[in-house]
């Protein structure tokens, strides 16, 4: 037999998985007989799961949201450099550079909650073909996506800080491939589910992610006052 949760091996009268500790009394046999069928534990009604990639996937999850945090990163940075201009010169680079890496982390688990809540997915999520199955089976409400996203934000990233965020990252990942579940998906009571990537997802998300190095290389040494004067009255004919 198979557990349903984390797909390893256990013996026939088990009514607990010795590798995850999933409860195993209630589930129907033919399922603990195929390996390649996932039921979710963490939602009301049990969800079926063709499992044709492993669903314990923590790099995958991880390069996801990085790939949102750049995105927004990006954005945001084109925002504040065409509104202020001095804010990424030379003079303000490390501190601002912080702040601005601490508020893009904070602001995503607002913009977060509001995509998971409308599409019920996130641009980094599409890419790298994650589902997150709500409790309902359906789009979360706001409230429920937002307390998932906080939970990220504060137990997994560690707010942002960097040594903080290395040991809370740490910590998710023994979790997530020990347990089979993160602690913020099973309080809120998400299924998260993987589906096979494909080459053109792949190539297309290192670009992106070797081109934001790029840019973010190129501006560490170019002045943005150079490109977008701070004098806004200079631009007056």
């Amino acid at each position: 037999m198979f557990c349903t949760q984390c797909g390893k091996e256990i013996i026939d009268d088990a009514k607990f998985c010795g590798h995850c500790g999933a409860p195993l009394e209630a589930t129907d046999q033919k399922t603990l007989q195929e390996p390649n069928v996932v039921l979710s534990t963490t939602s009301p009604m049990p969800i079926q799961v063709a499992a044709s990639v492993a669903q314990i996937r923590p790099w995958v999850r991880y390069w996801a949201r990085m790939f949102d945090l750049y995105l927004i990163s990006i954005v945001s940075g084109i925002a504040i450099s065409i509104l202020y201009p001095g804010a990424f010169s030379e003079q303000n680079s490390d501190q601002f550079d912080q702040l601005f890496g601490l508020a893009v982390f904070f602001a995503w688990v607002f913009i977060e909650s509001l995509f998971l809540s409308t599409t019920g997915t996130t641009p980094g999520k599409w890419l790298f073909k994650i589902r997150l199955i709500p409790p309902s089976g359906e789009t979360a409400d706001y409230s429920t996506a937002f307390s998932r996203s906080f939970k990220v934000w504060w137990l997994g990233f560690g707010i942002g800080f960097p040594l903080v965020s290395f040991i809370t990252l740490l910590v998710s990942y023994n979790k997530l491939t020990k347990n089979g579940i993160t602690r913020w998906d099973r309080d809120s009571g998400f299924t998260v589910t993987h589906e096979r990537i494909g080459p053109l997802r792949v190539i297309f998300a290192i670009a992106f992610f070797v081109s934001f190095l790029l840019l973010a290389a190129i501006g560490s040494t170019i002045d943005i006052e150079q490109i977008i004067p701070a004098d806004t009255t200079s631009w007056q004919v």
